[in-house]
């Protein structure tokens, strides 16, 4: 019986076996194979595939770069159906490897196309930064402007967002001392409520500070008007409208008292804004008295800031910085700063600035303050090229300090806010290092592209304009693409290229806070980046040695 058994079950593993092979004569039997793959190159150029169907492998020689692929022609076995993807849709975006599957009804094989001879490309430098150039100083300074708005940091919310995430670290104060204005009637007396709503910001925005550098309160006085006797009151002035010098130092004298009570150190002072409302003898009166009278009263003696003219006078005859100097009251100033507009950007507007700022170093070196930069008339993307031509003046020769008139600390509806506040994030605690361009260093020809780059500890700020004036005729528009940005003197870059980029407001479909992409470095030392027509861009990136 068991005899029976064994022979009955090998019959049938005989026929079951038997039946199966003709099936598998009938796989094998079908062909997935490539018989032809060529491609045509941007240069006219073919390369044709070399074909190793054993190993489901193509080689296509002679290809530098798979981008110069424009066209593919390809055949295959009569039992292929479909390829996916289709090659022709890979054009444009063609890798160093692709993989291409063929299709039958009933199987499939996946093939390999190589690209043995690229080419990494070689791409020469467009602009470069050398990180060990550094030139002007270390910017310590970004102060909050209350001569113009009272109320900017009335909110603690607001204060907060400037004086903590921001990282503002000043305030310039207003001086309320015209009869205008009503905050110093007579000799000794200080009107508290005229100063309520600056002493209201400027408590929030202390309260709401946590850097390092101490605090600074810089007061400026008020100005309404060119009148006199709006900016001085009656007792501080003379009938034919001069000033009384020893008062008006005494009227500062009261102020730093008035404000000492409420907490608060003033830290510098200007004596003047604009006009030449003070001549340099009343200027060397007024300094002397404030300083005898603030030591002798135990306060802390503020620094005094000159000249604070309505655009740098230069090396003229008559001018305020040289009459202080041919009659040797150089010392009765402590910091250069001055009110240098987007109007005065220019060769000889610059050279006026270079002139009193190297003045001012001629006796010892003196911190220089932007006590009044401006981003004046509407937010078209062109204005960038004087408001921030105005900033690279400053920290070219050295910045300690600066102060927007109209600062942003909040809201975004044109891109002049967003770009204010990333520019002068970026400045704060960095000090300008040396950035060549393929145009230069200069940043007065309009049409031109102007960059700048700070450093930061290992931090790396880079601002790029390039914009048109439209009001200027005969400027062609110039646009970059795959700019070369290379670092120098042995530093690397570490890790990706963060590129943050503002179109006109008028532009469809740009972004106010502007737009981030962010670029791999090649090998470390290089980047590129795009660069159209009428574009302000701020590049962030890490260094190490």
């Amino acid at each position: 019986m068991n005899k029976i058994y064994i022979l009955i079950i090998t019959i049938f593993v005989f026929i079951s076996c038997s039946k199966a092979e003709p099936d598998n004569d009938g796989i094998s039997d079908i062909e997935l194979n490539f018989t032809q793959f060529d491609v045509t190159l941007s240069s006219g150029e073919k390369s044709i595939g070399v074909i190793d169907n054993d190993n489901k492998h193509i080689s296509l020689y002679d290809v530098k770069d798979p981008l110069e692929i424009v066209s593919v022609s390809y055949k295959f076995s009569e039992d292929v159906s479909i390829i996916t993807p289709n090659p022709n849709t890979r054009i444009g975006k063609w890798e160093i490897t692709e993989k291409f599957r063929l299709h039958s009804s009933e199987s499939f094989e996946d093939y390999t196309v190589e690209i043995p001879d690229f080419e990494e490309p070689v791409y020469e430098n467009q602009a470069t930064i050398s990180p060990l150039e550094t030139f002007g100083t270390t910017v310590r300074y970004h102060m909050l402007d209350l001569n113009g708005d009272p109320d900017k940091a009335k909110e603690e919310s607001t204060a907060f967002e400037a004086f903590s995430n921001q990282k503002m670290n000043g305030i310039r104060f207003p001086l309320y001392c015209g009869d205008a204005f009503g905050g110093h009637p007579e000799e000794g007396v200080v009107v508290e409520d005229v100063y309520a709503k600056p002493l209201k910001s400027l408590e929030n925005a202390k309260a709401a500070y946590s850097g390092s550098e101490p605090f600074m309160i810089f007061v400026g006085i008020k100005v309404l008007t060119s009148n006199k006797n709006e900016y001085y009151p009656d007792w501080v002035s003379t009938d034919d409208d001069g000033i009384i010098p020893d008062k008006y130092a005494q009227l500062l004298v009261d102020f730093i008292a008035f404000m000492d009570k409420k907490g608060h150190t003033i830290n510098a002072i200007a004596f003047d804004k604009e006009s030449v409302r003070m001549s340099v003898d009343n200027f060397k009166i007024s300094a002397d008295s404030l300083r005898a009278k603030t030591a002798r009263l135990g306060y802390v003696v503020p620094k005094i800031v000159a000249p604070e003219l309505l655009d740098p006078q230069g090396d003229t005859s008559n001018g305020w910085m040289n009459e202080l100097y041919d009659k040797g009251y150089q010392d009765r100033y402590d910091i250069f700063g001055n009110h240098y507009y987007q109007r005065d950007h220019t060769v000889a507007g610059f050279a006026k600035l270079k002139y009193e700022f190297d003045l001012a170093q001629s006796d010892r070196t003196r911190p220089q303050w932007a006590t009044e930069p401006h981003w004046n008339n509407d937010s078209s993307i062109f204005r960038t090229e004087s408001a921030f031509g105005v900033m690279f003046d400053h920290t070219d020769l050295g910045l300690d300090a600066f102060m927007w008139w109209g600062y942003p600390i909040e809201g975004s509806t044109t891109i002049k806010s967003p770009i204010m506040r990333s520019y002068s994030g970026a400045i704060l605690g960095s000090i300008p290092i040396r950035m060549l361009d393929h145009d230069g260093e200069e940043t007065f020809t309009n049409g031109k592209l102007h960059t700048r780059a700070y450093l930061r500890g290992n931090e790396v700020n880079v601002f790029l304009i390039n914009v048109v004036n439209p009001n200027i005729a005969g400027i062609v528009p110039a646009s970059y693409e795959d700019y070369a940005v290379g670092i120098l003197d042995g530093f690397k870059i570490d890790g990706r290229v963060t590129v943050r980029q503002w179109q006109d407001d008028s532009v469809v479909g740009s972004e106010v806070e502007g737009e981030v992409i962010l670029v791999d470095a090649i090998e470390e030392k290089q980047f590129l980046l795009d660069i159209p027509t009428g574009t302000f861009t701020q590049l962030t990136f890490k260094i190490k040695e």
